[in-house]
């Protein structure tokens, strides 16, 4: 632990989870106490308190097993900003995981893009947001689209692991029981071509991660999603999917904000983003 005058640096532990949330709400984002609990159960969470013991700050990591680590949830309470806490959060998280021998790789946004490449970070994949407020209904396909069941577990990690560049099941099996009533798979001849998982959120449901052999699968996939979710639903997808983009633009979904997928030192990241369509959200990879 470190201290200050002011400030006392400490582990993020599950008592600070209704502050964390009250960050979450300040600057208006989309996480939930349940993706909290994420980083508590499969990262580690850092937090800046100040001297009364309120929650000033917080930022979290979240480690992969093929040598690469997430940062983010690097938030800053608004009466604590321009003090250099971000910084000296984020430092702190680099520094973990390079002593665990991993790279660190985040998704940025503009702005925050600008201090990540001054720090070494190196830019990766493009990744734009994408929001829907109406309701869907669904688009049919001679693929097969179906709720996913334990039988394809087995192959849709597989086809995950390629495309993320790990296996991640621990994550993926989290994010399943939370996307029950949409997760889904699309399948042709009896093989598994693609997938789709996701999460409630704090102010919409987000799909992802949806990986798929093709750009029309994954269509396929958010059409039979979307049309039993009640909007808002969100979309974080690779901008090299020109096909897919043009789709979600042609099905009601509006541009929001836009991402950068950045490692630090390197310019190749892991994982195949022809597969990846769409991420699991920026706080997760």
């Amino acid at each position: 632990m470190a201290s200050t005058d002011k400030f006392v640096e400490t582990a993020l532990t599950a008592g600070d989870l209704d502050g964390a949330q009250a960050l979450v709400e300040q600057v208006n984002w989309n996480q939930s106490a349940a993706d909290w609990r994420i980083f508590l159960d499969f990262g580690q969470g850092l937090a800046i308190k100040d001297a009364q013991g309120r929650l000033a700050a917080t930022a979290t990591t979240l480690p992969y097993p093929s040598g690469f680590g997430w940062i983010s949830m690097v938030l800053v309470a608004q009466a604590f900003r321009r003090q250099g806490i971000a910084t000296q959060l984020l430092g702190r998280c680099i520094a973990a995981l390079k002593a665990a021998g991993m790279v660190p790789v985040l998704d940025a946004t503009p702005a925050g893009r600008e201090v990540y490449k001054a720090l070494g970070f190196r830019d990766g994949w493009p990744i734009q947001r994408w929001r829907r407020i109406d309701a869907a209904s669904t688009v049919g396909s001679a693929q097969e689209v179906r709720p996913l069941i334990d039988s394809d577990w087995p192959a849709l990690l597989r086809l995950d692991a390629v495309a993320f560049g790990c296996d991640r099941a621990p994550l993926l099996s989290r994010l399943r029981t939370r996307s029950g009533s949409f997760a889904c798979v699309a399948g042709e001849g009896g093989r598994l071509r693609g997938f789709l998982l996701g999460r409630e959120g704090r102010i919409a449901t987000q799909l992802g991660p949806i990986v798929a052999q093709d750009e029309d699968t994954a269509a396929t996939l958010a059409s039979w999603a979307t049309a039993r979710l009640a909007p808002p639903v969100i979309v974080d997808a690779l901008q090299r999917h020109a096909r897919f983009s043009r789709w979600l633009a042609a099905t009601g979904f509006k541009k929001e904000r836009s991402y950068t997928r950045m490692a630090l030192g390197q310019d190749e990241l892991f994982g195949d983003p022809g597969r990846m369509i769409a991420i699991a959200g920026p706080e997760l990879g």
